[in-house]
């Protein structure tokens, strides 16, 4: 026992005998212009070593350096590329015996690293690989020396964590530990303009021994342009012994940023667990506002990446938000998305399966994908049990309320400033949309809607299919019922050419008219079961092409309903008894004319809807049309002729006997919304002058025919009876009873 206490005593007396000839003998300092002139060399830039080279014994051997600079080259805004105050690392010598490379705690304090790159290009970072660069400056003896070997890593570049020495033993490599502290980075670019700087950057970790867990943390502010930022964060990490793998648990992450109206109060990030092939749970946290909109979301979900670090897969993502702000069409809102998520980074697509996407009451469900691409792919099937827009947008009458509080804002403002002039008519604008987004695209997809609400008509089952690609825009279907009736369509666009050129196929068939009237345009002039067919083409989408340009046909066909605001037996009523001098007596009766039928088809060209086969009828009425509307200045110019066919009583109880098959024309002029109804005197005046004399002309004609049948008649009975009576047909008594019997059949 004795012996062996003396030998670890003799073991001591080496050890510190050694260290005391180490200090003694060998001064680390003597080495600083060495390191300075290999420096120099290598990189033609100048390493200050202004503080002290110490040796460190406990509980490593190793050094401590002091303040070091290394130099930028002339013409930077800083002298120095790095610098630090003070670093030190050591070695565990006994270990060593046993192959294995244990590193103490590295330590860098108060370093700074300075990148430039100014206005010319040159950047401070130019020449340090031993390429000729613009400001390295090689010594004679660089040209000469010869290039030392580089270290090669292993395999495909990972690090080495094994090595190998020359007699095939293995060697481990632990470090105890790195820390940071107060360490600052600027990256300045003149030529861009922009200066990207981390003010304080801190990190510890705990060790970095492979296979085992270790603690890391850190904590940074910085600055990037406008952009003020700060984050920190702490994790358990844990680093594969072959370093081709890590997992990480009870991460915390968290952030902040300020820049001009944008402030992320905070950003939080939470992960249990991170393994490859492995989920965990994620929860997020995020407080601020940008620009006239403020927000605080929260949300969850589960993540894994694959053991080949291929595909990233989320479950269960539930993300919230409450929105407030000027921005938004409602002053506040709630929004949120929940659903699966994968991402595929070989085919670079990503897919959200059976999602719900939330904004208030609204909801939009389905599954879509996108595939990162020169033209990305997206692909969508999306459905909603009810989405209406004039919740969002507001409802055309509350729209023209608002356009009307603004005119008269405007013109009150501009009436007090200056006197009233005649206003200048509004000129439409030749400005073509940008449809560049229908060349960037390759969007396919459906949606499918209950219930359907937009400038406050009402569809169910709306079935809408839609496709971009190559610059067009194919509409492949729509179709949806509305007001007990149906509609479908189709449509396409063509962006490729230099004015967009479209086509649009569409059929209404049963719907109610006046419901559809009233809602939309809160107008209830026309009523009926309406079919609409409607074939038309044009070129240009600008306000001043889409009217003008239009072309194609417009087909109506109206069964059983009525025209509001006007009673047209009426009118011809009242024509007739005026040209007799009179005036007729039912003042009240209702201003509606009934119909059984309604058609007419409106060719469309030059910005105009003209027609030559309008025709109305009803029991009582027979109207034929013709005439046109303007698109563009929404006008009426309509010639009708109107004619009372029936002889029972008549629309309002009186009786038409007298103005039956009476035609009366009708001049319709004015506007869509406030429609003129009259009748053109002169043109009935005309007429019932030429059928008078017609009707004097079929009298005059009709007596000589009558003249004519009466006297041939005669001649046919006289001869008659000259064969039933023979000789006595000339006596005067047969001849007087005889021309009695004729005068008793034709009179």
């Amino acid at each position: 026992m004795k012996k062996i206490l003396y030998l670890l005593l003799a073991i001591v007396v080496v050890v510190v005998v050694g260290i005391g000839v180490l200090v003694t003998l060998i001064d680390p300092n003597q080495f600083k212009p060495l390191i300075a002139e290999q420096v120099k060399k290598a990189t033609g830039r100048d390493l200050v070593m202004e503080g002290d080279i110490s040796w460190r014994f406990f509980p490593s051997i190793g050094f401590d350096i002091g303040r070091t600079e290394f130099r930028n080259p002339e013409g930077f805004a800083e002298p120095n590329l790095v610098q630090f105050n003070e670093a030190g690392v050591s070695v565990s010598v006994l270990p060593l015996f046993s192959h294995q490379l244990e590193v103490g705690k590295v330590t860098l304090k108060d370093a700074r690293v300075f990148i430039q790159t100014r206005k010319d290009g040159v950047s401070n970072l130019d020449g340090l690989t031993g390429e000729s660069g613009s400001t390295a400056q090689p010594t004679p003896e660089s040209s000469q020396t010869e290039p030392q070997p580089q270290p090669q890593p292993a395999g495909d570049g990972e690090p080495v964590v094994e090595g190998e020495t020359a007699t095939g033993e293995k060697w481990v490599i632990r470090l105890a530990g790195i820390a940071l502290d107060n360490a600052s980075v600027s990256i300045r670019d003149d030529k861009a303009g922009t200066m990207t700087a981390l003010d304080s950057l801190n990190l510890n970790l705990s060790q970095f021994a492979p296979g085992e867990w270790a603690d890391l943390s850190f904590d940074l502010a910085g600055q990037n342009g406008a952009m003020r930022f700060t984050a920190q964060g702490k994790t358990g990490l844990q680093i594969a012994e072959t370093l081709d793998d890590a997992s990480l648990r009870n991460t915390e992450l968290s952030a902040s940023m300020t820049e001009g109206g944008t402030k992320l109060e905070n950003v939080t990030v939470k992960l249990d667990k991170f393994t490859l092939g492995d989920w965990g749970e994620v929860s997020l946290a995020a407080k601020g506002q940008v620009p006239d909109l403020a927000f605080d979301a929260s949300g969850k979900m589960r993540l894994m990446v694959n053991q080949d670090k291929n595909k990233v897969s989320v479950q269960g993502l539930d993300l919230n938000s409450s929105l407030e702000g000027a921005t938004l069409p409602r002053p506040t809102m709630t929004v949120g998305i929940a659903g699966d998520a994968e991402y595929d980074l070989k085919a670079s697509l990503a897919k959200l399966s059976q999602f719900t996407l939330k904004a208030d009451e609204l909801a939009l469900k389905g599954d879509a994908s996108f595939k990162q691409a020169a033209i990305p792919v997206i692909r969508f099937d999306l459905n909603s049990d009810e989405i209406n827009v004039d919740n969002w947008i507001g409802s055309p009458e509350e729209a023209s309320a608002e356009s009307g509080q603004a005119e008269t804002g405007q013109k009150q403002s501009a009436s007090a400033k200056q006197p009233a002039s005649p206003a200048a008519p509004a000129t439409a604008s030749d400005q073509e949309p940008d449809l560049s987004a229908l060349k960037q695209f390759d969007v396919a997809g459906t949606v499918k809607v209950g219930r359907f609400v937009a400038a406050n008509a009402k569809l169910s089952h709306v079935d809408l299919s839609v496709a971009i690609k190559n610059g067009v825009l194919d509409l492949n279907q729509f179709a949806a019922e509305l007001y007990d009736g149906t509609i479908a369509a189709k449509a396409r666009l063509d962006a490729t050419g230099k004015l967009p050129v479209y086509q649009v196929t569409k059929t209404i068939k049963g719907v109610q008219v006046q419901p559809l009237l009233k809602d939309v345009a809160d107008n209830d002039i026309l009523a009926g079961t309406g079919n609409i067919d409607v074939e038309v083409k044009g070129k240009g989408l600008a306000e001043s092409r889409l009217k003008k340009n239009l072309d194609g046909t417009v087909a109506i066909n109206f069964a059983d309903g009525a025209v509001n605001g006007i009673n047209i037996p009426k009118m011809i009523r009242d024509a007739k008894a005026k040209l007799k001098g009179k005036s007729d007596s039912a003042g009240d009766e209702a201003k509606k004319t009934d119909f059984s039928a309604m058609t007419a088809t409106f060719v469309l060209k030059d910005g105009k809807a003209s027609t030559n086969n309008m025709y109305l009828a009803s029991p009582l009425l027979r109207v034929d049309g013709r005439g046109n509307t303007d698109l563009i200045e929404q006008t009426l110019d309509f010639q009708i002729d109107t004619s009372l066919v029936a002889t029972s009583k008549g629309q309002g109880g009186k009786s038409v006997d007298e103005v039956a098959d009476i035609t009366v024309p009708l001049d319709i002029t004015g506007t869509w919304l406030a429609p003129d109804y009259k009748v053109n005197f002169k043109e009935l005046v005309k007429r019932n002058s030429e059928l008078d004399k017609r009707a004097k002309e079929l009298e005059a004609k009709a007596k000589k025919e009558a003249d004519r049948l009466e006297e041939k008649a005669n001649k046919e009975v006289q001869r008659g009876l000259d064969k039933l009576l023979g000789d006595k047909s000339k006596d005067d008594k047969v001849q007087k009873a005889a021309d009695k019997l004729l005068k008793g059949l034709f009179n």
